[in-house]
């Protein structure tokens, strides 16, 4: 099969053919038309988490998908050879991802792809989706609270900026200036343009009473734990890039986490029924091609992409 690899941390990879994999127990084998194209994605090769998890070489990117089953392992039931379906490797190493023609998912983490979007929009969905639902649970967001979020115009903040609205809390949007308009039209009530000014006296203007929840997809632990002080009695911290300072917040009374998301069918099938019944839209979705994998690759690790990108693989 086609795949793009890379043969250690820090170099560009490159397209080339490698041995198709084989599902085990509890997997299905995928032919992946699309795949998603992740923040985390740059983070695994540049080698910044080598320590936390196993890496296997040579280093197939790419965490979600969409495509078609080809075949099933033992103790799957409910998918079956032929199902058009979308979800994540689920494995617990990294290395056999989905920049590839074919991969391995775990059929815990993959659900069926829905009917109305094409393998290309469907594989924006589920690391994003997956990401904000976790978000929005680990801060517990209410209707009527105030919610900061940094990233607002990212995949992740595209997800979301939307799914905070529809709790009816009062989302401000943080991101650069030329995408204001795109993260008001997802549903934020406010937007601040971080390349115009410090957000932390942007916000203290607008709400002098403070805001009751940050959720960051920026990663700047500095930045976070200063705009901490804008928070209300009661207030609230989610990174989902490892930037809350959650022993240095505790010492304030401020609950922080560090969401770590392993999406599950259950998240994948409740963004279907949103998707379908058309509570929830996708994000604005740019597919290139697999041969342009180490450029998709370098680009989302700027942090500066709007909506989602994937890669589109024949």
């Amino acid at each position: 099969m086609r795949a793009f690899a890379l043969d250690s941390f820090g170099v560009p990879g490159s397209v080339r053919e490698l041995p198709a994999p084989a599902p085990v127990d509890g997997q299905v084998l995928v032919r992946v038309r699309a795949a998603g194209v992740n923040p985390f994605d740059a983070v695994v090769a540049q080698g910044y988490i080598k320590d936390l998890m196993e890496h296997r070489f040579p280093l197939v990117p790419g965490h979600d998908a969409a495509g078609v089953i080809e075949a099933v392992g033992d103790g799957v039931e409910h998918l079956a050879v032929g199902d058009e379906v979308f979800g994540a490797v689920g494995k617990p190493y990294l290395g056999e991802g989905t920049y590839a023609q074919a991969t391995t998912m775990s059929a815990g983490s993959v659900w069926l792809k829905p009917s109305s979007l094409d393998f290309a929009q469907a594989a924006a969905v589920p690391l994003s989706g997956a990401t904000a639902l976790t978000l929005l649970d680990a801060v517990a967001l209410g209707a009527g609270e105030r919610v900061l979020v940094l990233g607002a115009s990212g995949g992740v903040g595209s997800f979301l900026v939307q799914l905070a609205a529809q709790r009816r809390a009062q989302v401000v949007g943080v991101c650069s200036g030329p995408n204001l308009a795109y993260a008001r039209g997802l549903g934020a009530a406010e937007v601040i343009d971080y390349t115009t000014g410090d957000v932390g006296e942007a916000v203290r203007s607008c709400h002098p009473d403070g805001i009751d929840a940050i959720i960051d997809l920026v990663g700047d632990k500095t930045a976070l734990t200063a705009l901490s002080e804008q928070l209300r009695p009661g207030g609230r911290v989610a990174s989902a890039v490892d930037a809350a300072d959650v022993e240095e917040l505790a010492k304030r009374g401020i609950p922080a986490t560090n969401v770590a998301s392993w999406l599950t069918s259950e998240q994948l099938a409740q963004l279907t029924r949103w998707l379908e019944d058309g509570t929830l839209r996708l994000p604005e979705t740019r597919a290139v091609g697999l041969e342009d994998a180490a450029d998709a690759l370098a680009k989302i690790a700027t942090k500066h992409t709007r909506g989602k990108l994937v890669l589109a693989i024949s």
